[in-house]
């Protein structure tokens, strides 16, 4: 018989509370060995909830453990994600141990950036590559036939866990994983954004994941075939990111590689604003101003974000260009001392720096960010009124 609503709740309720505890308990243990233990039982309590799609009572422990107890908090954030992200599948009768990575490229451009599938001699290319430089001998590798954009990658872990589970079912067959580009969210129209291919390593269980974890092979040898991918990556996208100028950054699991896609992503779009600017209305950096302030939310879960609202130093109540800068568990202090770094390297040397806090806003028309000017007012971007595109020319 179907359960009831409440004992379903009831159900979540009971999981999250052990899983806070655990969390604690492991927060607060003195040893490696009592680490393990802990471990494991978060282990098997994560599984378990993902494998049976209950990964609220994951989101409800990480909510109660948030303001109370931040070691607790990323422990087992950690843990959540390590089980999302691999799981232990079997091939012709023998445990595998897979890995799911994923692969970010920053990118901008003046035109719309691409968001398509993959041929299949582009996924079998990127799957040599991977094979080649990153992962351990006798390794499978699977890789998705499609270029996210960062609003079409799984969010929960439950999605998550099904993607990576679909990859490494496909690293025991043919290695491409086919996507329907109509189920995927039509993405934001940024100036700059990240880009993102998604892949899986498949191993023996117990067996090392990348080819620099084997026994005879130096660890420092990780560096240059890193370095080396991202050149072979960049060679196998050209053809497809016509008009823009894209950066390769390195391969990592999962979630690891969308925190340093955000985090590099941040200065990037700063350059590209500016690149921008000169480009498309030959506006010097000397002839503009930046105008930096803290935007934040505080209803439902508090969200603080530092925008950069760039105008001409003739017209400084008219922002031209806008970049939206998050905080990633950074200190805020130090923060602005980067962005006014990054902005006068950028040649910018005109910097207003509200201290008051401006209400997180979007346009209602559109829904895109507003952006401080110096005069202390939130506005809507608006390209210069007596300013005239220049032609198109190629970005790379």
């Amino acid at each position: 018989m179907r359960r009831s609503r409440y004992i379903s709740r009831a159900r979540h309720h009971a999981d999250a509370e052990t899983l806070a505890k655990l969390a604690r308990r492991m927060a607060e243990s003195g040893s490696r060995l009592e680490d393990q233990l802990w471990e494991r039982r978060l282990v098997e309590l994560i599984n378990d909830r993902l494998a049976r799609g209950f990964e609220e009572a994951i989101d409800a422990a990480l909510d109660e453990l948030s303001g109370s107890n931040p070691r607790a908090y990323d422990d087992l954030a950690d843990l959540a994600e390590s089980c999302a992200e691999s799981s232990t599948i079997e091939i012709d009768g023998r445990a595998h141990d897979g890995l799911l990575l994923a692969l970010p490229i920053l990118a901008w451009s003046r035109y719309k950036l691409p968001t398509l599938a993959l041929s299949s001699a582009m996924v079998d290319n990127v799957a040599v590559q991977i094979a080649a430089h990153l992962a351990a001998r006798g390794a499978r590798c699977a890789v998705a036939d499609m270029l996210y954009a960062i609003d079409q990658l799984p969010e929960s872990f439950g999605e998550v866990r099904d993607v990576a589970e679909a990859l490494f079912g496909s690293a025991a067959q043919d290695g491409r994983l086919k996507i329907d580009p109509k189920s995927l969210r039509e993405p934001i129209a940024m100036l700059a954004d990240s880009r993102y291919l998604l892949a899986a390593i498949v191993v023996p269980q117990g067996a090392p994941v990348y080819h620099w974890q084997q026994t005879g092979v130096d660890p420092d040898a990780k560096a240059a075939a890193v370095e080396a991918f991202r050149e072979q990556l960049t060679n196998i996208l050209t053809p497809i990111m016509t008009g823009c100028r894209f950066r390769v950054l390195a391969p990592n699991a999962f979630h690891a590689a969308l925190r340093l896609g955000d985090r590099e992503l941040r200065e990037f779009s700063l350059e590209a604003a500016i690149s921008f600017l000169k480009l498309s209305y030959e506006l010097s950096p000397s002839s503009l101003q930046a105008t930096m302030a803290v935007y934040e939310e505080k209803r439902n879960q508090p969200t603080t974000e530092l925008r950069i609202g760039i105008s001409r130093i003739a017209d400084d109540d008219v922002v031209i260009e806008g970049v939206v800068w998050p905080l990633l568990g950074d200190d805020e202090e130090r923060t602005l001392e980067e962005i006014e770094a990054a902005i006068k390297r950028l040649g910018i040397n005109r910097i207003v720096a509200h201290t008051h806090r401006f209400p997180l806003e979007y346009c209602d028309d559109c829904g895109a960010p507003v952006f401080p000017n110096p005069s202390g007012h939130s506005v809507h971007t608006e390209p210069p009124e007596d300013g005239t595109e220049q032609p198109a020319s190629p970005l790379h």
